[in-house]
C-alpha cells in the first residue's frame, strides 16, 4: 500500500510539472526577442531560449514595429 501511494504521488507530480511546461510553451509565442541586442529569433533558432530573450512577439511585424531586427543565424 505504501509503494502504491508513493507511485501515485510521483505520477501526480509528473503530471503537474508536464502541464506547467506545456502552458509555458503555449504562452511563449513564435518569436522571442533579446531585450539587450534587440534581435528576434524564430522557434527553430539555437538562440530562441537565450537568457535575455524575454520579449515575445506573435508576428515578425510586431517584432519589427517594436524596433527589433531579424537574427542573422535563423533569419527571424
Amino acid at each position: 500500500m505504501r509503494n502504491l501511494r508513493r507511485l501515485v504521488c510521483m505520477w501526480t507530480v509528473m503530471c503537474v510539472l508536464l502541464s506547467g511546461f506545456a502552458m509555458v510553451a503555449v504562452a511563449a509565442g513564435p518569436y522571442h526577442g533579446n531585450v539587450q541586442s534587440r534581435i528576434y529569433h524564430n522557434s527553430s533558432c539555437r538562440y530562441y531560449f537565450c537568457k535575455r530573450c524575454t520579449a515575445v512577439f506573435a508576428t515578425v511585424q510586431a517584432a519589427q514595429a517594436a524596433g527589433y531586427r531579424a537574427c542573422k543565424v535563423c533569419g527571424g
